[in-house]
């Protein structure tokens, strides 16, 4: 299951099979990826990246995190890309963690940064979210902001009389739905 359904998004906005799957999934999938990152959730941001045996990658994250040993994660977004997918970790430090990888990690000596950010996750625990009614609302309703705005000449709706409406996706995205995710924001989210 997802946060937003292709159907359920079809059905929101009343087009049919108007616009390919392509579209929507790209659609749904920005809804999804704004929403998480708001979220309470073991998950951090990869900074930098060494591999110093062969299968065992060194991890530096953004900030501190809350992974413990013996977690099934999930990495996304490394280079090589050879280095995404399915890991355990080994070993934890406050800001660092030591993972391992079945395939694809070659030993390398130097540290390498990630720009950007990599995401590191524990793919069941964010599943989790895919149930709570208001965080599935939540991203409803981004999903409609972010088609409407694709949509719309010039990305900007317009009312009845042509006066132009606000930006749907500006900094104002988040507020609109944070009613809704204010029991399961993370607080360090909000900061710096």
């Amino acid at each position: 299951m997802a946060l937003v359904t292709k159907a359920e998004l079809k059905a929101t906005l009343n087009i049919g099979d108007l616009y390919p799957d392509t579209v929507l999934d790209q659609i749904i999938g920005t809804a999804e990826d704004t929403i998480l990152a708001l979220l309470q959730r073991y998950a951090a941001r990869a900074v930098s990246v060494s591999a110093p045996t062969t299968g065992t990658l060194y991890i530096d994250t953004a900030r501190a995190h809350e992974f413990y040993v013996g977690q099934a994660l999930t990495l996304v977004g490394f280079t090589p890309t050879a280095f995404d997918g399915a890991a355990v970790v080994t070993e934890v430090d406050e800001d660092s963690l030591t993972v391992t990888r079945a395939h694809g990690v070659t030993a390398f000596d130097d540290e390498r940064p990630l720009i950007p950010p990599a995401e590191i996750y524990d793919a069941a625990q964010r599943a989790r979210y895919d149930t709570v009614p208001e965080v599935r609302e939540a991203a409803l309703a981004i999903a409609v902001d972010v088609f409407q705005s694709r949509v719309a000449p010039g990305g900007q709706l317009q009312g009845v009389d042509f006066t132009p409406a606000p930006y749907r996706l500006g900094r104002s995205l988040f507020t609109r739905v944070s009613g809704l995710l204010a029991r399961w924001t993370d607080t360090g989210t909000l900061v710096g």
